[in-house]
């Protein structure tokens, strides 16, 4: 795909972009001067259904949903997309049913490590919060490789121009209203996303040809696909992706901090099942563009060399180039949206379960967290920018550590929820030994390309921490 804009328009495009994103944040801290702990990091636990849930949609769209959703419609037809669809959809219901629980066990909660070291004392508190430290940066790192390599295609901005812009962009606002702003933003990119979704889709389609077009290329460009419940794919691909999609919301303080600033744990269920719903119409509707892809009578003619960018690759070919701009804008809201839920997931981490020692029975200091949960943010950002720069890596070596971030602590954490309180040690070596021994063999399966290794490494985690849990685990004073 060949430059559509030029650099000053690219340039032109992202300034705009986080201009009126500034602008709305620089208006929501004018109605709330008031800002404290609580209302930087929890919106001051007053956020409403259609908010919250247009807020966890948006931040659950994030780089693979906006990307693989096509790309597995061209590759592997409606069996991909079923397999990476349907556990997104079900991620945000799973994880809805077990955020009741949390705020019913801890009503005042920030982060869901904090709830740990309530119960288990501090190395367990420590271990969970490595975890959620070491995703959200990975996680950071993969929105900033995914836009930087999108704008850049479009504009011939520089890669590391790009990335510097889309990080600025996010922090000028997080830094100013902490989740409010997040959440405020996210309504609006969210509309962003439906709006231009609903108009660019069907007139892709029209333009290919019709329905028919669509219909023919289900079967994805090798023509694998065609049967929704493919056994080769549901394994290889559809059961890490699973495993991974539904054990990801619950090691995500995106999702955790959502759930905590809810006004009410009544609507929980009701916020992330609606967001579920709003979430999933993305990717299903992107995948249509990856089935035109897919389709030789549609994209006889196209260049398609990087399957990861044929969602924005067909809308170039379908429509005119001033359709490409909105549809860029759409995925800039798309990224831009994880990116600043990343920031302000990181802040209450940092400042909840970090700091908290250094601000504890301390009136004077109150004040101090909300410095704590900026800093946090330049840290993760600083940081995650500079991965995301490093010569040579890639979305799918960022995605292999998310990979293993996210599975060990899904077992103790639901076992903690709706079965009994354990010893703090059994948790710890449940997570650490499902860690090592499930990533490494996760890792050791992606890189050599071996699928059984890749699915014995995402299966391992909730087996060994199972295991440990229910044979070790008894309840105890905390350690």
């Amino acid at each position: 795909m060949e430059n559509i804009f030029t650099p000053s328009q690219g340039l032109t495009i992202l300034v705009l972009y986080g201009f009126i994103m500034l602008a709305l944040a620089l208006w929501s801290r004018h109605k709330h001067k008031h800002q404290d702990r609580t209302e930087f990091l929890l919106s001051g636990r007053n956020v409403g259904m259609v908010f919250g849930a247009m807020s966890a949609a948006v931040s659950w769209v994030w780089a693979p949903a906006l990307f693989i959703g096509s790309q597995k419609a061209y590759e592997q037809g409606i069996a991909g997309v079923f397999a990476f669809c349907f556990p997104n959809f079900f991620a945000l219901i799973v994880f809805s049913f077990i955020a009741v629980k949390a705020r019913q066990l801890f009503p005042n909660g920030f982060t869901l490590p904090q709830l740990m070291k309530d119960r288990y004392g501090k190395k367990t508190h420590l271990i969970y919060l490595v975890q959620f430290l070491g995703l959200q940066t990975c996680s950071f790192s993969i929105q900033i490789l995914a836009g930087s390599t999108l704008i850049s295609l479009l504009t011939g901005l520089s890669f590391p121009l790009v990335g510097i812009g889309l990080v600025v962009i996010a922090l000028s606002y997080s830094l100013i209203g902490g989740l409010r702003a997040s959440i405020l933003t996210d309504v609006l990119q969210m509309s962003l996303i439906l709006g231009v979704i609903g108009a660019v889709i069907p007139s892709a389609v029209h333009n290919a040809g019709g329905i028919e077009s669509v219909i023919n290329g289900l079967s994805g460009i090798a023509g694998i696909g065609g049967n929704i419940f493919n056994p080769w794919i549901l394994y290889s691909f559809g059961i890490p992706v699973a495993i991974t999609l539904i054990t990801g919301t619950v090691a995500d303080q995106m999702q955790w901090q959502r759930a905590f600033a809810l006004k009410s744990d009544k609507n929980i269920v009701k916020t992330f099942t609606f967001g579920a719903c709003l979430f999933i119409f993305v990717p299903l509707s992107l995948s249509i563009l990856g089935f035109l892809a897919a389709n030789p009578e549609v994209s006889g003619n196209w260049n398609i060399s990087n399957p990861q960018m044929v969602g924005p690759i067909a809308v170039s070919y379908l429509l005119p180039d001033v359709v490409l701009l909105a549809f860029s804008v759409m995925l800039l809201s798309g990224l831009c949206s994880t990116l600043d839920s990343i920031l302000c997931a990181v802040s209450s981490l940092v400042a909840i379960d970090v700091f908290q020692e250094h601000t504890k029975n301390s009136d004077s200091k109150k004040g101090r967290k909300t410095t704590y949960a900026r800093l946090g943010m330049l840290a993760i950002a600083c940081i995650g920018l500079l991965m995301a720069l490093l010569p040579g890596v890639k979305i799918i070596h960022l995605w292999f550590f998310t990979t293993t971030f996210r599975a060990p602590s899904f077992i103790p954490t639901i076992l903690t929820m709706f079965w009994k309180p354990m010893k703090g040690n059994v948790v710890f070596w449940a997570i650490l030994l499902s860690f090592l021994i499930g990533g490494s063999t996760y890792l050791s399966g992606a890189i050599t390309k071996n699928p059984h290794l890749v699915v014995a490494g995402s299966v391992l985690p909730l087996i060994i921490s199972a295991l440990i849990c229910l044979i070790w685990g008894r309840k105890t004073k905390k350690t």
